[in-house]
């Protein structure tokens, strides 16, 4: 993941962008709930009056913390699949792109999961942000999915599968330490991927 730049002025760090950093870190190690407004002003080096100035409430914090992790994914895995012109390296880029995250020592799982699993929706703009990076995240493997050879009419499906086995090796990795889940989904994918791509463009063919 890309890390939260800290803008300077006058050689001293910019107190929003600094927060957000700071935010975003305690927010991947100790979640959302448990982490509060004082620990991270005191995190930060700041005071809450400061930290209430930048920003309205810890839940717009929030929201700017999955806003910038979303730029970082997006950035990050745009650089990964660029990095190829093959249809299926440019897919299995964002497969090998979770090998290195899931490689990273303050891996803790995916942010946007424990944001849906601790505020269950009862937050909109925080709900609307953990669809949207999951639905994201989706449309670019369907584009990808259809650059292999996969009918246009199997492209959704085939993306919603992919997407499932990346969600369940994030899981693997966590909880069971797995760090090659997503190297091991990729072979389950790969052959979804021959069969899928070997189909009849008529979506009406077995």
């Amino acid at each position: 993941m890309a890390q939260t730049k800290i803008k300077k002025r006058g050689g001293r760090p910019n107190n929003r962008a600094h927060l957000l950093s700071v935010a975003n870190t305690l927010f991947m190690k100790s979640g959302f709930r448990d982490v509060s407004v004082d620990r991270i002003s005191e995190a930060a080096s700041v005071t809450k009056q400061t930290l209430y100035y930048h920003f309205a409430n810890k839940e717009q914090l929030v929201v700017e913390v999955l806003e910038e992790r979303i730029d970082d994914i997006e950035a990050s895995l745009a650089a990964a699949i660029n990095a190829h012109t093959a249809p299926r390296d440019r897919l299995k880029a964002i497969f090998d792109w979770h090998t290195a995250w899931f490689n990273q020592p303050d891996f803790t799982g995916c942010m946007f999961s424990r944001a849906a699993s601790e505020y269950k929706g009862e937050q909109r703009d925080i709900a609307e942000l953990v669809e949207l990076q999951k639905l994201e995240l989706r449309r670019a493997i369907r584009a990808l999915v259809e650059a292999c050879g996969v009918p246009p009419a199997r492209t959704d499906t085939i993306a919603r599968s992919f997407l499932c086995l990346l969600d369940g090796a994030v899981i693997s990795a966590q909880i069971l330490g797995e760090r090659d889940a997503a190297d091991n989904v990729w072979l389950t994918a790969e052959t979804i991927l021959a069969v899928e791509a070997g189909r009849p463009m008529d979506p009406a063919a077995p």
